[in-house]
Formats: structure tokens, sequence, C-alpha cells
């Protein structure tokens, strides 16, 4: 009786730890990725990796100003995160693709619980939440303060 008795316990004590957790720990997004690809022409080609502890790195690649590796600060990630979570970016296809040539992607990537989700934006064929995250994104790096690493 004393067994069934703490096992009750034990089970109601931890369904209740589960419940009062927010829904930003139980759904933790942990780090944010774009990259945007180069085409044929002057594209601008870069990535950017936001973390959920406020820091950003960014890599220069072709047609931007600021070419080689940078690292710093951003903020509001956590914004960022409810908004991934509310357009269900987990729920979104891998894949879109214009059907034209010559275009880039913007490839965006979240990782969630540990886990990674993908997704592959090609001529801007993905729906209008996809590409809200990507402004956002964008958004984040354009307000970051960023320094740029010596040697890259």
């Amino acid at each position: 009786m004393k067994r069934l008795f703490a096992t009750i316990i034990l089970t109601v004590a931890s369904a209740l730890m589960v419940m009062a957790q927010t829904p930003s720990e139980q759904n933790q997004i942990t780090e944010v990725t774009l990259e945007r690809t180069p085409c044929f022409g002057y594209c601008p080609s870069y990535k950017v990796t936001l973390k959920s502890d406020g820091t950003i790195i960014y890599e220069g690649k072709k047609f931007v100003q600021m070419m080689g590796t940078y690292k710093g600060e951003v903020y509001n990630f956590e914004r960022l995160a409810q908004l991934i979570s509310s357009v269900n970016y987990f729920g979104l296809n891998d894949n879109y693709r214009a059907g034209v040539s010559d275009l880039p992607s913007a490839i965006t990537s979240v990782v969630q619980n540990g886990k990674r989700k993908t997704i592959r934006d090609y001529g801007g064929a993905g729906p209008i939440e996809l590409w809200g995250v990507e402004m956002a994104i964008d958004g984040m790096l354009k307000n970051a303060k960023l320094t740029k690493v010596r040697g890259r």
C-alpha cells in the first residue's frame, strides 16, 4: 500500500511539474539559421546563425557589404522563437521550388528540443509564413551588434 501511495504521489508531482513549465520551456527553440545562396547574377550570399543565448554568427560570402565572419549579440530571440512557433514551422514542407531557374534559395533551419528542421525555399516559392520568418531573421541581423572575427 505504501508503495502504491508513493507511486501515485510521484506521478502527480511529475505531472504538476510538467504543467508548471511555460510553453517556451516545453518547446525550447535554441538555434535559428538563415542562409541565402548565390545565383548566376549578383544575389547576396551569406549565412546567419542566431542562438537563444543572444549570440549571432554571420558569414558574408558574396555580394554583401560585410565579407567574412562576424560575431556579436542579438536581441529579441524569444520573439523570433514565438513567431516560428506561431507559423507552425515544423509543420511546413521541407522544400518549396519556383518553376524558374537561376534564382537564389533561402534555407532556414530551426533547432527545437534538440531536433533540427531545415526548409529550402528556392525562388521565394514558400508560403507567406515562411517569408515572414526569413524577413524577421534578416531584420534581427540588421539590428545586431557585430564584430569581425580576426583571421577570417
